[in-house]
């Protein structure tokens, strides 16, 4: 299976949305929001969400198949957060998280940010090993997703470099 990653650009909003509801009908449990939440966003809502974050498809035969995001940290420019990454089932175990996870890595190094955080679903651990092979550790932090109650564990990588 051959992939190609893209970031997302202005006029993807259709493209982001449909994968979104996906992630959330898949793994409802693994995000902070909800379907119906997500459902309720406008376009406008999803071109907000493309800037100033870096959003990026995996895509395989013309099909997007997964997502991640970038976002930068609100007071701190050397920290971004890697959110929203999903990749759908039938690409799982191929190496396609592996890809999207190195491409919010790299963007990090271009924004000269130092270190990528993320929260992580206690007991995902799927998704952890994969966070885990691209140099991520956690920090001992955790908090819980106020919708469903489930604990979350933060994960962090630094070191960053633009050939990543």
């Amino acid at each position: 299976m051959e992939f190609t990653v893209r970031r997302a650009v202005i006029g993807d909003e259709a493209v982001l949305r449909a994968l979104r509801l996906q992630a959330l009908s898949d793994s409802p449990r693994a995000f902070s929001s909800a379907y119906e939440r997500e459902l309720a966003r406008t376009t406008e809502d999803w071109r907000r969400w493309l800037a100033p974050s870096a959003t990026f498809f995996l895509e395989t035969d013309g099909e997007a198949r997964g997502l991640v995001a970038g976002v930068p940290d609100a007071q701190d420019s050397s920290v971004v957060y890697l959110m929203a990454m999903w990749v759908h089932p039938d690409v799982r175990g191929t190496g396609a998280a592996d890809m999207l996870v190195s491409c919010v890595k790299a963007w990090a190094a271009e924004m000269h940010a130092k270190e990528v955080r993320l929260n992580v679903v206690k007991g995902n651990d799927r998704a952890r090993r994969c966070y885990e092979r691209a140099g991520f550790r956690a920090t001992g932090r955790q908090g819980v997703i106020e919708r469903t109650g489930d604990v979350e564990i933060e994960m962090s990588c630094d070191g960053l470099t633009r050939d990543k």
